[in-house]
């Protein structure tokens, strides 16, 4: 009787160290995928931040020619806010009041960086339309104002006229008798910087 009760008591012992190693088992298989799973959704969004970056895919694309005269009648109707993304390049409007901060739409202008507008306004009475290229660490390479709108006299202004080979700048001054319109070409180089050509 002895050795039954021995051996019931071992059996009974094996069978909770089994149900043990089972749940353990388990556990360490169930680690396991959700690691897998972890690491294969971390590469994956390696990978999507790699191809494009969240506030580019969200901006709109627009095909040459382009005529932008950004002004306060349409500005808050293109793109969208800006998302941190002026923060991350580290751009520098150079005046201390800016704000309003919008990303307007990308340009095609070249694979080796991105051609991105954005405005911004001074404070009430100026708004300023700039054209950057961003390398692909996202730094600044090159940037050119390419309109401009002023509500305080509502005299002066800036638009543009933009090609795949060249940049046109015309600024109007209605100051005097007659408007006096003033145009600057550009051209955007394979290395993102821009060049006046004339």
């Amino acid at each position: 009787m002895k050795n039954i009760t021995t051996l019931f008591l071992t059996l009974l012992l094996l069978a909770a160290c089994g149900r043990k190693t089972e749940k353990k088992t388990r556990g360490t298989s169930t680690t396991i995928e959700n690691t897998l799973k972890d690491s294969i959704q971390s590469q994956t969004n390696k990978e999507i931040s790699t191809t494009e970056p969240d506030w580019l895919a969200a901006l709109p694309l627009r095909d040459f020619p382009i005529t932008d005269s950004t002004s306060f009648d349409n500005f808050e109707e293109i793109g969208m806010p800006d998302n941190g993304f002026l923060k991350r390049i580290k751009f520098d409007p150079r005046r201390k009041d800016a704000n309003n901060f919008r990303l307007n739409y990308k340009i095609p202008f070249s694979a080796n960086f991105t051609s991105v507008v954005i405005s911004y306004q001074l404070g009430e009475h100026e708004l300023f339309a700039t054209l950057i290229t961003v390398s692909k660490e996202n730094k600044i390479i090159d940037r050119l104002e390419i309109a401009y709108d002023e509500v305080a006299e509502s005299a002066f202004g800036k638009t543009s006229k933009i090609e795949k080979d060249k940049i046109v700048v015309t600024s109007s001054n209605w100051m005097s008798e007659e408007p006096v319109f003033e145009t600057e070409s550009y051209l955007l180089q394979n290395d993102g910087k821009f060049k006046k050509i004339n």
